[in-house]
Order: structure tokens, then C-alpha cells, then sequence
């Protein structure tokens, strides 16, 4: 997968480039009723991250960045299946731990959602 970024400033070897994000979901005619489509109008359409400094490179320049597919498929698995991996996982061990509440198990397997949701987006990178 390949996209283009542009670069919007450079300091100390690090080059900051912005992405404006686009996808099927402005196009699409159902996006007025589709939960990603909605997700998408609220919020920001540009991302913009570090980078070390490649030779030649210039604030207002275009460079293309290119990620595997194993790659990309790795970061969808941390993004989408590891909370929901985690959310069965909290309500499994509220289970095992209070077996006569329901409100418990509810409440470990929403910690076990939000804690990896967290977990992955500080400290997988």
C-alpha cells in the first residue's frame, strides 16, 4: 500500500508530514446512516506524523511512503481483533471471579476493551 504525504516542516532531522485522509465514505451514498461514514464527518480529515529526514527533501515537497501488506495486516489486527480479543477476555475472567454478578463481568470486560485500546495506542508503534 502506497500513499503520498506532504511535508509541512522540518527540524532537527525530522521531517513532519500530513496526510489528508480520504476513503470511500464521502462518496458513498449511504454515508449519511453508516456509523463509519459518520465517524469520519467528526473528525479531523488530516494526519500528520514524524519522519526521519530524507536526503533532498524540502517543506512543501511530496514524498511516498509504501507499508507491506504482512505489515498493514499486523496493525489491523492490534487495531480491530486485539481489543475485542481482550473485551471477551475481562468478561471471561469477571466470570471466573464473580460468577453471581453480572455487573462485574460487564464491567472487567470493558476494562479489558479500553485498556487495550489504550495499551495499543501509547505503546504499540
Amino acid at each position: 500500500m502506497k500513499e503520498k504525504f506532504e511535508v509541512i516542516e522540518i527540524e532537527n532531522q525530522t521531517m513532519v508530514l500530513k496526510v489528508n485522509r480520504s476513503g470511500g465514505c464521502h462518496s458513498c451514498s449511504a454515508s449519511a446512516g453508516c456509523g463509519t461514514g459518520i465517524l469520519a464527518s467528526t473528525f479531523d480529515h488530516a494526519t500528520t506524523f514524524n519522519k526521519p529526514l530524507e536526503a533532498g527533501v524540502v517543506v512543501g515537497d511530496f514524498v511516498t511512503l509504501q507499508i507491506s501488506s504482512r505489515e498493514l495486516f499486523y496493525r489491523a489486527f492490534q487495531l480491530y481483533i486485539l481489543p475485542l480479543l481482550m473485551l471477551f477476555c475481562g468478561a471471561w475472567l469477571g466470570i471466573v471471579l464473580f460468577p453471581a454478578n453480572e455487573l462485574w463481568q460487564i464491567g472487567f470486560g470493558l476494562l479489558g476493551f479500553v485498556g487495550t485500546l489504550l495499551f495499543t495506542k501509547y505503546f504499540l508503534k
